[in-house]
C-alpha cells in the first residue's frame, strides 16, 4: 500500500496469513495531519523548522538526489558507442557525483541527462 500500509508478507512464494504476523507499528502520524500535502501545507505556513514533518527537506533531498543518480546510472549503462561486434558501453561503470556542483566527474557524457538547455524564451 501507500507509504506502507497494509503491508503483506510472503514466505516461499506464499503470503503469510496476518494472524501469523507479529503485530505491526502504526504508519508515522504527525500531530493530527491528514496527510503529507497538509504536512506540507502547515508547515509553509509555520516557516521552516517550525512545523513537524514526516518527511522533511532535510531527509528527502538527500533520498531524492540518490534516487536520481540510479536513473542516472540507468542511463549511461545504456549508452554505446559503435555497432555490431565492435559496440563498446563506456558508461558501464561506477558514476562518481559532484553534489554541490551537480555533476557527474568520470563520465562527461552523463551529464547530459543532469540538466538541459531551454528553448529561447523559456528559463526557470
Amino acid at each position: 500500500g501507500t507509504y506502507g500500509m497494509n503491508p503483506k508478507v510472503f514466505k516461499n512464494g506464499k503470503q503469510v496469513p496476518e494472524a501469523d504476523l507479529p503485530a505491526l507499528k502504526t504508519p508515522l502520524v504527525v500531530g493530527n495531519a491528514s496527510g503529507h500535502q497538509t504536512q506540507w501545507v502547515n508547515a509553509i505556513k509555520a516557516g521552516f523548522g517550525n512545523a513537524p514533518l514526516s518527511s522533511g527537506f532535510d531527509y528527502a533531498g538527500p533520498f531524492t538526489e540518490t534516487v536520481l543518480m540510479g536513473n542516472l546510472a540507468i542511463r549511461s549503462y545504456m549508452m554505446k558507442e559503435g555497432t555490431g561486434n565492435k559496440t563498446i558501453y563506456p558508461g558501464r561503470k561506477k558514476l562518481l557525483w559532484d553534489g554541490p556542483n551537480m555533476r557527474i566527474t568520470n563520465f562527461e557524457p552523463a551529464n547530459q541527462f543532469v540538466k538541459r538547455e531551454y528553448r529561447e524564451g523559456w528559463k526557470l
